[in-house]
């Protein structure tokens, strides 16, 4: 997750510049900061490709967990592990992009119940396929911090790019954060 301004690409730094037109024509808040993911991996044949800190059989998640005895909603941590060191507003948006048909199903609604991590494969009952919208390759689709989504597997080996804009309204970092000289964000 690397810091930048929305709708603005000359925010973010020269390694990035594939992705400028997008920058530039995607985002929640024009002029806002922004935290954006570029994820350029191969996905394999049979697996999730988001999926490997999956606690249950799918990979069923939010993008923000919640401890049931606090009243903020974390990110990160270590993906399970406390404390959070960042938190976001409950009201924050998501964009989700990918180049793989179906690779990624989107629930309509919220789940509260989920672990510290956002992990809500307990729940995989209430989400059952026919009731997703599965994410077309190039789609953007927009979403809250406890929509349920699921990295699907995908049918064959794949170089996937994924790509996530957080809007505004994220407090703290984590050392895996990406940094960017052009926008500084502590």
């Amino acid at each position: 997750m690397m810091p930048y301004i929305q709708g603005r690409s000359a925010s973010i730094p020269d390694i990035y510049a594939p992705y400028r037109e997008i920058v530039d024509s995607v985002f929640l808040r024009k002029g806002d900061i922004g935290f954006l993911t570029i994820d350029e991996s191969l996905a394999t044949e049979g697996k999730p490709h988001r999926g490997q800190r999956a606690q249950y059989a799918r990979a069923l998640h939010t993008e923000a967990g919640r401890d049931p005895n606090k009243i903020y909603y974390g990110w990160g941590g270590g993906w399970g592990k406390a404390p959070h060191r960042v938190t976001l507003d409950r009201g924050v948006r998501i964009l989700l992009a990918n180049n793989l048909d179906e690779s990624c199903a989107v629930w309509d609604g919220e789940h509260e119940d989920t672990s510290p991590d956002g992990d809500i494969g307990h729940a995989a009952a209430q989400y059952p396929y026919r009731d997703a919208t599965f994410l077309r390759a190039g789609d953007v689709h927009e979403i809250g911090i406890l929509t349920p989504h699921e990295s699907l597997p995908v049918p064959r080996d794949f170089n996937r790019q994924f790509l996530r804009i957080i809007s505004s309204g994220v407090h703290g970092r984590e050392e895996y954060f990406t940094r960017n000289p052009l926008v500084p964000f502590n």
